[in-house]
């Protein structure tokens, strides 16, 4: 016997009430379907559409996309072919053909939100039936479509 206990006997362990499944109260199992819920929503949440996360993400990219085609728009000339201006701007996030050629729009504003398409956060590339730029800006191509439909009347 030492210190009144046996040899042979393990010490005894008190655990306080409550605390028999550790921490709050939880079993080992427990805790861990806990853990992988917290990594999956921290992992999965930046990823869903609806999520800030995904939202703060999206609005950085796309502002991104804006300031560079605002500053590309300057490098383009009148005459140069759709090869010349895709090397300049890329590819373009939308494109319009017509009988009088074609339109190609890049983002150049966000004004109706991260997932808004509004007619006012794209500036038209506007080129002839060669592929060749007549202009760009969105008073320019609406001028351009009403002198094509002014055109076609008259014939």
């Amino acid at each position: 016997m030492v210190d009144g206990t046996h040899l042979n006997e393990a010490p005894m362990r008190v655990k306080a009430a409550g605390c028999e499944n550790g921490p709050l109260g939880m079993g080992q199992g427990m805790r861990l379907t806990l853990y992988v819920t917290l990594l999956l929503v921290v992992v999965c949440l930046p990823g869903c559409v609806g999520s800030p996360v995904h939202a703060t993400f999206q609005h950085g990219s796309l502002q991104s996309k804006i300031k560079k085609n605002n500053a590309h728009l300057m490098d383009l000339s009148i005459g140069m072919d759709q090869g010349q201006v895709k090397q300049i701007m890329g590819d373009p996030e939308q494109s319009e053909g017509y009988k009088w050629g074609s339109a190609w729009l890049y983002r150049t504003a966000m004004t109706t939100g991260i997932y808004g398409t509004g007619d006012s956060d794209f500036t038209p590339v506007v080129f002839d039936e060669h592929g060749r730029v007549v202009g760009w800006g969105r008073n320019f191509f609406s001028e351009h479509v009403k002198r094509y439909e002014l055109t076609v009347k008259r014939e």
